[in-house]
């Protein structure tokens, strides 16, 4: 899981922090930076896997206006860091089982965007990549430091990536197995158009490809219900596409894999189960695949003995089967982040939606789903937990004679009025009010 982020030169985020629990909701009205956070995210996501530009091509916008724009100019380098808590073990593409000791690790990255001499960008590079150790007397989540006492932190093992210079001052990546023995691998790292950890083809080296995995691996929802209606041909993609139009698949997939002569259906039993606590009238989902193995489709039958289609179901109850077949799929992977969840979804329903997500989130030292939403609705942030509430807005701060405007986050909801720093608790009366307001500017 993510327990820190930190953000600095991406669109409205300088000099940006945040902690994360298992389940979080990010809360505040349009434009305040939610769908931004996310975005920063799955950029980071990406620049672990692929290049610099198809990463970035992978976002709203073009590459050059990702760098963030103020009164003084645009920047020209975005840096991220992330502080992960990993799976104690894994399996690498080629089947080898490695092992994490060093559970707690620092990825930072940064890029650089070069102006050519006619004042065009000329290119966008990684300027500087680490992997560090976090110590166990350094860790700083508060998340983490109550069960810290069980965690592995390594011991005496070194840092897994660093930027540093050649012999003759040219910029390298230099990576090391276990932090420490071992001959490292150097990469030059002056014109670099993809990070050093996207090289890392297996467990090889197991810490860096532990990093990779899990930032690779995040998962990112924002369902549309008509592509949700798809019926979907048996090359389609079996894990769940960000706008759920391959969901036909993942039915068909999870029954596939999970069934048993004791359970013919599988897995798909406790979607149906799932599916029911959230629409009590939903008796059971029914994975349908074709005479000719060619094509899936789904149906869901109702409590009443009536079936429906995938072309008839309601748009809010395809979000929530979306949402239940990733929270139920076997294959599922350690970070969900979750756009808008009330989205087409009956207000009576939200309060059974906030659980289902709080209890798929329920912290396990081995195997954790961390969930993370964002919403501007009121009515969920009525069924969130104090704990789980992350407050955005957009404030506006003035230096000199300039006013630069970014995103502010902040968790620590407190019922008091006085005796609490602003700029990091703030009341749910603040929160309602950032919902009301048009902009969400302070």
């Amino acid at each position: 899981m993510i327990t820190r982020l930190e953000i600095d030169g991406f669109k409205s985020f300088e000099k940006f922090s945040i902690d994360f629990t298992p389940f979080s909701a990010v809360v505040g009205p349009n434009a305040s930076g939610k769908s931004n956070l996310f975005d920063a995210i799955q950029l980071i996501s990406h620049l672990v896997e692929l290049d610099v530009r198809s990463a970035l091509l992978g976002l709203r916008g073009e590459p050059e206006e990702l760098f963030r724009k103020t009164p003084d100019g645009q920047c020209n380098t975005m840096s991220f860091a992330v502080e992960l808590l990993l799976p104690p073990s894994g399996t690498d593409p080629f089947g080898v089982e490695f092992e994490v000791k060093a559970r707690r690790l620092r990825y930072e990255i940064t890029l650089e965007m070069r102006i050519g001499k006619d004042g065009g960008t000329s290119g966008i590079f990684v300027s500087r990549e680490q992997c560090l150790r976090i110590k166990k007397s350094e860790d700083r989540s508060e998340f983490v430091r109550r069960i810290n006492n069980k965690l592995g932190y390594g011991g005496n093992i070194g840092d897994f990536l660093l930027t540093e210079t050649d012999d003759n001052g040219a910029p390298i990546f230099k990576m090391r197995q276990d932090g420490g023995s071992g001959k490292p691998r150097i990469i030059p790292a002056r014109d670099a158009s993809k990070s050093a950890i996207s090289t890392i083809p297996n467990a090889e080296f197991p810490h860096l490809w532990a990093v990779r995995s899990f930032l690779s691996g995040i998962n990112f929802l924002e369902i549309n219900a008509r592509s949700a209606r798809s019926e979907n041909d048996r090359f389609e993609q079996q894990t769940m596409r960000p706008d759920a139009s391959n969901l036909s698949a993942v039915l068909a997939r999870i029954k596939d894999e999970t069934s048993s002569e004791i359970r013919p259906d599988g897995v798909l039993n406790d979607i149906s189960q799932g599916l029911s606590r959230l629409i009590p009238s939903v008796k059971k989902v029914i994975s349908i695949t074709s005479a000719d193995k060619k094509e899936y489709s789904f149906e869901v039958k109702m409590a009443d003995g009536e079936q429906f289609s995938s072309r008839v179901i309601s748009d809010g109850t395809l979000r929530l089967l979306a949402l239940i077949t990733f929270l139920y799929d076997p294959k599922r992977s350690g970070l969900l982040c979750f756009e808008e969840p009330e989205n087409g979804v009956h207000e009576g329903r939200i309060s059974a939606l906030v659980e289902t997500l709080r209890e798929a989130s329920e912290f396990d030292l081995e195997d954790c789903l961390q969930i993370i939403i964002n919403t501007h609705s009121p009515a969920v942030m009525r069924y969130l937990n104090d704990t789980e509430v992350i407050a955005a807005d957009i404030v506006s701060r003035t230096r000199g004679t300039t006013t630069r405007k970014s995103t502010r986050m902040r968790r620590g909801v407190t019922s008091q009025v006085d005796m609490f720093n602003s700029d990091h608790h703030l009341t749910r009366f603040e929160i309602e009010t950032l919902l009301r307001s048009a902009g969400g500017s302070v």
